[in-house]
């Protein structure tokens, strides 16, 4: 019998740095009632969180509230740092797909006086999809770009790129002040409007298809499992 060979698609990229904008599209803003900010507003992510397209988000079953946020990903080119506005497209190589999948059972209400759980809400495994390949910015049209995200074949989500309070070029520039960026780190463009906290509350469950469009990129599409409490007590 010949054997059968399974191919699949790792995450394209293993950045060292992970910088994602909150509250950057103005649709976002008003669902949320967020006043939009007067500077861009980051948090971060790390390696823990990548998988690639088609794997599974793994979410802990003691969680009721997680979230998806479609965004696009651009990809650093080359190593810079203190880059002003008009250069800051240069040191991009390309852009792709991400899905900001946010825990809102830590997220919110957040710890008083100290603000939201950023870590928590944001940092578990498997909470950044990313995929499902990079596509040099030389083939993008950058005014023309938008995220469409839709749960199990329902659009949830349709923003356009000049929908965002700051453009990309300002999210280079503010984050490379004092940070050097280097190839392979990824900054996102933050997320429209249509998440679940903010509208019809349709957390994703298990077996839940999520996907997020970007017609000049592709598709990243990943399945919701969630985590046996079984294969949990093995791990401790």
């Amino acid at each position: 019998m010949k054997e059968v060979q399974i191919k699949k698609f790792l995450a394209p990229v293993y950045p060292e740095k992970i910088f994602l904008p909150a509250v950057n599209f103005r649709s976002h803003s008003k669902e949320s009632s967020m006043n939009p900010p007067k500077e861009p507003y980051f948090f971060t992510k790390f390696r823990n969180t990548l998988v690639g397209v088609g794997d599974p988000i793994i979410i802990p079953p003691y969680l009721n509230k997680v979230d998806y946020e479609g965004e696009i990903g651009v990809v650093i080119g080359k190593r810079c740092r203190d880059v002003d506005k008009e250069r800051a497209i240069d040191c991009v190589f390309g852009f792709t797909i991400t899905n900001d999948v946010s825990f809102r059972d830590y997220q919110f209400p957040g710890i008083q006086p100290y603000g939201l759980n950023w870590v928590k809400g944001k940092g578990l495994d498997y909470g950044m999809p990313i995929g499902p390949w990079i596509v040099t910015k030389d083939e993008i049209d950058l005014n023309s770009l938008r995220i469409i995200t839709r749960v199990n074949g329902k659009k949830v989500q349709d923003g356009a790129i000049d929908d965002m309070i700051f453009d990309i070029p300002s999210l280079i520039s503010y984050i490379s002040k004092g940070i050097t960026l280097k190839p392979g780190d990824i900054i996102t463009t933050g997320t429209p409007a249509g998440v679940g906290e903010f509208g019809d509350k349709n957390y994703l469950k298990h077996g839940d298809i999520v996907s997020v469009e970007v017609p000049q990129i592709g598709v990243l599409w990943n399945k919701i499992e969630v985590e046996p409490l079984e294969s949990m007590k093995e791990l401790t």
